[in-house]
């Protein structure tokens, strides 16, 4: 009979150490892979830059990247259906390819994804950002180079998008919602707008059509006069000559 100084060293006994921590291990992955949840609510990320802007408001760069994605032909729910049908079409593969708990599995899916479509769950993610400038020597040399530093992140839901998109549906997506309803429409009228205005009518009078690539005399005019209600938005917008714009002043009764 072995003493237990033989046992502990004999091969039958590190064999059965191993059988017996292959089992355990085994126990205990088998038991993660049951309390485990593999499924995760998806999340809709945006990035908006906001470096260059000051004391920018982030409801109004909401504005404009709803504004921005409509001019592409898209829309809130198109975004939204894609990114969940692409995660529920990665669940089911990995359901139907794993081998343990399908049912169990299948039951913690169905109550992630009541989660994720319920009305209130915030799917989507904006960071907003800046690009800041630092500053590294290296052989008495100082180098610049650009670090993305997260300002904010807003979570939203589909149901807050969608509010935001039908009141910009009703500006025809023309401009953001603070500067639609802006008592200052003047103010408005920034270099950019002008010229997105001046391109886009070709530097040609959209009365009289007189070509005007000089610029002299050009005006930038609005459709419906400001003090009758008119906003600073490209679709009120249009290029005249100073003739034109002076008898169109003279004629116009609201």
């Amino acid at each position: 009979m072995k003493t237990w100084t033989e046992l502990f060293l004999s091969k039958e006994f590190y064999l059965f150490v191993v059988i017996v921590a292959v089992l355990l291990a085994l126990t205990i992955w088998i038991i993660c892979d049951y309390v485990r949840n593999p499924f995760r609510p998806p999340i809709i990320k945006y990035g908006i830059d906001l470096s260059g802007r000051r004391q920018p408001s982030y409801e109004e760069c909401i504005d404009e990247w709803i504004n921005s994605i409509r001019g592409h032909g898209r829309t809130i729910a198109a975004i939204y259906n894609k990114k969940l049908n692409l995660w529920e079409n990665e669940c089911e593969k990995y359901i139907r390819h794993t081998f343990l708990w399908k049912g169990h599995k299948r039951r913690l899916f169905d109550s992630i994804r009541n989660e994720a479509y319920a009305r209130d769950y915030k799917i989507f993610s904006f960071g907003f950002y800046r690009f800041q400038t630092r500053y590294k020597q290296v052989n008495y040399k100082k180098n610049s180079y650009q670090v993305k530093h997260v300002e904010f992140v807003m979570s939203l839901s589909l149901h807050d998008l969608l509010v935001i998109d039908d009141e910009l549906e009703e500006i025809n997506y023309g401009t953001t919602r603070a500067k639609y309803y802006s008592k200052n429409q003047r103010k408005l009228m920034t270099k950019d707008l002008r010229r997105r205005i001046v391109l886009r009518d070709n530097y040609t009078c959209q009365m009289c059509g007189k070509y005007m690539p000089d610029e002299v005399g050009l005006h930038v005019d609005h459709i419906i006069p400001i003090k009758y209600g008119g906003k600073s938005i490209e679709s009120n917008l249009q290029v005249l000559c100073d003739k034109c714009n002076l008898s169109k002043g003279k004629k116009i009764r609201i």
